[in-house]
């Protein structure tokens, strides 16, 4: 049984990752997003702002429970480190600010200076709204086994090395 947790914030590279990690281990990719609730990449931040509690909780144990139901799991959403008692790996996804303002511009076809204000007010959002809900710091990682800069490491490159970890804390579990 292997489950991994992906986490970072705006544009590090949780989806992209996951998706090569799931494909490289043959097992499931479980991602959630509030994208789903908005007409555009421009209203998450909104979106979020306004989500009430009830909502939010709601839909982090939707997650909770596709992560309970699945025996081996990629995980790429903000809160499941927290949430997945039983992961096998922890990973934050790291990028600078302007590497992931220039991800976000090029995905969303706007200029840099929209993006970086468009990624800086997501990132607050969900930093408050998670401090607020859960009482979760998303600035401390000492819950994390590994972080990876993937402003300097390519997607496949990261997802080799979270492959490699996994499998690595796959082996010393099974020996405990």
């Amino acid at each position: 049984m292997i489950k991994v947790c992906i986490s970072g914030f705006t544009s590090s590279g949780k989806t992209t990752v996951a998706e090569l990690v799931a494909a490289t281990l043959g097992i499931t990719h479980i991602h959630k997003s509030y994208k789903e609730y908005v007409k555009s990449e421009f209203d998450i931040a909104k979106f979020t702002d306004g989500a009430s509690e009830e909502f939010v909780r709601s839909f982090d144990n939707e997650i909770k429970r596709m992560a309970d139901e699945s025996a081996s799991c990629v995980l790429s959403t903000w809160l499941a480190p927290w949430f997945v008692k039983d992961a096998t790996l922890r990973v934050w996804l790291y990028a600078s600010l302007e590497e992931r303002s220039k991800r976000w511009a090029k995905t969303y076809n706007t200029d840099l200076k929209t993006a970086e204000k468009l990624v800086t007010e997501k990132d607050q959002s969900e930093i408050e709204s998670i401090r607020k809900i859960y009482g979760i710091d998303l600035n401390d990682r000492s819950i994390f086994d590994i972080v990876v800069n993937t402003g300097l490491i390519g997607p496949q490159e990261t997802a080799d090395i979270v492959c490699l970890a996994a499998r690595a804390s796959e082996k010393r579990d099974a020996k405990s």
